[in-house]
């Protein structure tokens, strides 16, 4: 069964919602880039008030692998999200305080045999392929190009866990699922009705379609 994450999470009241109707994993973003940053304290207070078995992840961008230790510590949280590609394999390897999501951000002339090489240096299989925008790390609505998807994830096939975001929403998620077979799927914007302020209704609707597709 194809895994959920809803990112982005600003706000108790979206993360219950999102919990309670299926998601797997939910994000927390600490870039100070994003147009969803959340402050440690404020995560650490909703990560609190989360039912058993769901999942929560930090996205960063800027901080160092001791300032990622610190906060996945202080806010309990079980994933570090790597959305940069600064960050070496030692770097990942370094960051200890919960599990490493690599993330890279494909354009067209993308070489696979680079995720292969970060996995045997690092030791780490979970990968997420984001839509790649110059400016901003992540959470664009930008989707990638079907045809690239494609070719990434057959060549990755069952040797990690990956993971595609980009441009997912209730429309095209099943679409994606049935051609690209990811582990799991990861939406912001495709859930809110504006950058971090999520939609009930959209939640509801990409997680059935999610959860329908064979």
């Amino acid at each position: 069964m194809t895994k959920i994450k809803i990112c982005g999470i600003t706000r108790l009241q979206d993360a219950l919602v999102a919990a309670h109707a299926g998601a797997d994993a939910l994000g927390f973003n600490f870039s100070s880039q994003s147009p969803r940053l959340i402050a440690p304290e404020k995560a650490k207070a909703i990560i609190g008030k989360l039912p058993p078995f769901v999942q929560s992840a930090g996205i960063f961008v800027e901080q160092s692998p001791e300032e990622i230790n610190a906060i996945c510590r202080f806010c309990n949280l079980q994933i570090a999200q790597l959305h940069s590609e600064k960050y070496s394999p030692e770097e990942a390897q370094s960051i200890t305080a919960a599990k490493v999501i690599r993330v890279f951000r494909p354009g067209e002339n993308f070489v696979v045999e680079e995720v292969f090489e970060f996995a045997a240096k690092s030791g780490i299989n979970n990968f997420l392929f984001d839509a790649y925008q110059a400016d901003i790390a992540g959470g664009t609505g930008k989707s990638i190009g079907a045809s690239l998807a494609t070719r990434i994830f057959n060549q990755i096939g069952t040797s990690c866990y990956a993971i595609l975001a980009g441009g997912l929403n209730a429309t095209n998620v099943s679409e994606a699922i049935r051609c690209i077979k990811p582990y799991g799927v990861d939406t912001a914007s495709g859930v809110e009705s504006e950058p971090g302020i999520k939609d009930p209704e959209k939640i509801d609707t990409f997680i059935r379609a999610v959860r329908k597709t064979f």
